[in-house]
C-alpha cells in the first residue's frame, strides 16, 4: 500500500532516491566497495520502506540530522583579548 501521507512532491523525492540508491549499490557491488554497498541499500531499503507505508515518514528539521547538527555547534574557543 502506498504511503497517503505524504505529498506528490515527497512521494516523487523518494522514488527518485530509491532509484538512484538502487543504481549506487550495483555499482558498489560492482566496484567490490561492500561497505559502501550496504550502506547505499540501507538508504534505499529506508526510501523505498517510506514509499509503500511500511514506515512513517518523518518530516524534520535539518536540525532533526545529528550529521548537520554538527555545523550548527557554535565555535566556543575562547577569542584572545586585545588591550
Amino acid at each position: 500500500m502506498p504511503n497517503r501521507s505524504l505529498r506528490q512532491s515527497d512521494l516523487d523525492s523518494l522514488q527518485y532516491i530509491a532509484t538512484m540508491t538502487n543504481e549506487l549499490v550495483q555499482m558498489a557491488e560492482a566496484s567490490r566497495f561492500p561497505m559502501i554497498s550496504y550502506l547505499l541499500g540501507m538508504a534505499y531499503a529506508e526510501a523505498f520502506d517510506v514509499l509503500r507505508g511500511a514506515r512513517p515518514a518523518r518530516h524534520t528539521q535539518l536540525n532533526g540530522n545529528p550529521v548537520h547538527a554538527k555545523a550548527r555547534v557554535k565555535d566556543n574557543h575562547a577569542q584572545p583579548r586585545t588591550a
